[in-house]
């Protein structure tokens, strides 16, 4: 019985979040509609989060809240379903779902989401928002609208145990968009870059990625970003220029909502002006609904960062209002933790060490040394071996000797895209060089974009091509069940209180404080380590903390 309620909750949720992609479809832009419900989806998971950080400002969202959300979704799915031409779609969709739904069952989490993950998402289902929250402790500090879109789908029976979900179902969406390109029949007989993209990245995020406890909140939005990569090369070559700009400019608007860094994508737009008159640009500018949506949806991201932290974006101190707000973060706790976290992805720091003279080891390149020891020797060349396997595998199977005549406008979009892709990979590496940060994507793209352009200029024979491919496919889906099988067995043996296939959320003691008549806080029993399933908000310690109420809003700020 659990495993069928996990299995129709979480079909369930999906369909409402298609079913309000739909609704921003039909607002933005109706030849959206037109699209799979793959790019529909992720369109509704940007819906969802703008209704949430909207209404988190007036409702908790509890029970109430998320069934009057998602009844609105269900009801928008079917209606809208029943409108497409053809319905093959849905059971295209099922029978993806079903094969991936290993992936969803989990016991262990990444070791964040007992810290603040968890807490903050269930936070969301108990109160309205509160400002200076950030004061408390470390957690709050950071934001991710995956922990709005897991406050939502709190919902009867299931209750939080479908919080982990956001990310498996981003994955269903991503390989929807890339199986429906790649089976499509007319599209293998054209084998182009396209096609070669979507098929090694394919193989890489089921191989890679298969692990969903493993996610936390970046995870999403680079797989996200390999499936924009070839709608960007259509666009250029004038395919669609209105419409598929729109979802590439939602899509990359939703992800700066999971990670601040992943705005600095948006400098894939700059490749417009190479292909298009800036006329056209700047009237589709001024006429588009998704640049409309895509500024409230950043408004209301900043909102949200404020509300937390006084910051518009944390831990960058220019965009505090240190002065103007009273609950904003200390001026030096911004700078230091600014600074700790570059640290920390140059592999300067850890739990258990740290090195001399901090200040100078993240300046210029003076870090390499020790991160590609301490980091990339493991992390980055197991990414890197993975990375070359895929192509030598992909090299043997569809080595020919026949070329196609060359095309420069293909060969033109491909070096603009690679040109952009390694300036983001050069700041991605200066800055912050740790492969969750953004590293993922941008080390194949590195890899993955000459690639495929080179293979796509080689003759096949149909046949061939159809049959390797969906070898391809089935071996992926088949290694994919196989290691998530095998996680399980694994996970079973290391949490032994567990309750499978619910994932484990120990219920632990808590000393609940009043800071005044109707605030309550609580400090969790050290027990398990974290807050887990207690009342919220909770947190560390209250004696650095002083509050006041102002239009009804609960403000802490720093004594």
């Amino acid at each position: 019985m659990n495993y069928l309620l996990i299995y129709f909750s979480a079909l369930l949720i999906t369909f409402s979040i298609i079913g309000h992609g739909f609704l921003l479809s039909r607002f933005v832009n109706k030849e959206l509609l037109k699209f799979n419900i793959g790019y529909i989806g992720l369109l509704g998971l940007l819906s969802l989060v703008i209704i949430s950080y909207f209404t988190i400002f007036f409702v908790k969202h509890d029970y109430s809240h998320n069934l009057i959300l998602h009844s609105v979704g269900l009801i928008s799915f079917f209606f809208h379903i029943k409108e497409r031409e053809t319905n093959s779609d849905i059971f295209k969709l099922l029978i993806l779902f079903s094969i991936l739904f290993c992936g969803l069952l989990i016991i262990r989490n990444h070791d964040d989401f007992n810290y603040y993950h968890f807490t903050y998402s269930l936070g969301l289902t108990e109160n309205k928002i509160f400002f200076g929250l950030g004061n408390f402790q470390h957690g709050y500090k950071h934001h991710s609208s995956i922990f709005f879109l897991n406050s939502i789908i709190f919902l009867p029976f299931i209750k939080f145990y479908l919080f982990h979900s956001i990310s498996w179902i981003t994955l269903v969406f991503v390989n929807f968009i890339i199986l429906d390109f790649i089976l499509n029949k007319k599209k293998i007989e054209k084998f182009d870059f396209k096609l070669v993209f979507y098929l090694i990245t394919f193989l890489f995020i089921n191989f890679k990625f298969y692990r969903i406890g493993g996610h936390g909140t970046d995870i999403s939005g680079q797989l996200i970003l390999f499936i924009l990569l070839p709608l960007i090369y259509s666009s250029l070559k004038k395919d669609n220029f209105k419409t598929n700009l729109d979802i590439i400019i939602l899509l990359i608007s939703y992800i700066v909502t999971l990670k601040a860094f992943f705005i600095l994508n948006f400098i894939f737009l700059f490749s417009f002006f190479a292909f298009h008159k800036i006329k056209k640009i700047f009237k589709y500018i001024l006429n588009s609904k998704a640049v409309l949506t895509s500024f409230i949806t950043l408004s209301l991201l900043t909102s949200i960062n404020i509300s937390y932290t006084g910051c518009a974006i944390y831990p960058i101190k220019q965009s505090c209002f240190f002065k103007e707000l009273s609950w904003t973060l200390k001026k030096n706790d911004v700078e230091y933790l600014n600074q700790w976290y570059e640290i920390w992805a140059k592999a300067g720091a850890g739990p258990n060490y740290g090195v001399q003279n901090p200040e100078i080891y993240i300046e210029k390149f003076n870090w390499v040394s020790n991160w590609y020891d301490k980091y990339f020797e493991y992390k980055g060349l197991e990414t890197i071996g993975g990375i070359f396997f895929l192509i030598i595998l992909l090299i043997i199977i569809f080595y020919s000797k026949k070329n196609k005549p060359p095309n420069q406008i293909n060969k033109k979009i491909t070096s603009i895209l690679y040109l952009l892709s390694f300036i983001l990979f050069f700041e991605w590496f200066y800055n912050r060089p740790t492969l969750r940060y953004g590293g993922y994507y941008l080390l194949c793209f590195m890899f993955f974009i000459p690639f495929s352009y080179y293979l796509s200029n080689k003759k096949f024979k149909f046949e061939r091509l159809n049959k390797s491919i969906v070898s391809l496919i089935l071996l992926s889906f088949l290694l994919f069940n196989f290691k998530n099988i095998t996680r399980i067995s694994d996970e079973i043996k290391m949490v032994k209180e567990n309750t499978f296939p619910f994932f484990y959320a120990p219920t632990q003691q808590y000393e609940m404080i009043q800071l005044d008549s109707s605030t309550r806080v609580y400090i969790p029993g050290k027990k398990y380590g974290g807050c887990w399933v207690i009342k919220t908000p909770c947190v560390g310690g209250v004696d650095h903390i002083k509050i006041k109420k102002k239009f009804g809003y609960t403000i802490f700020f720093r004594k």
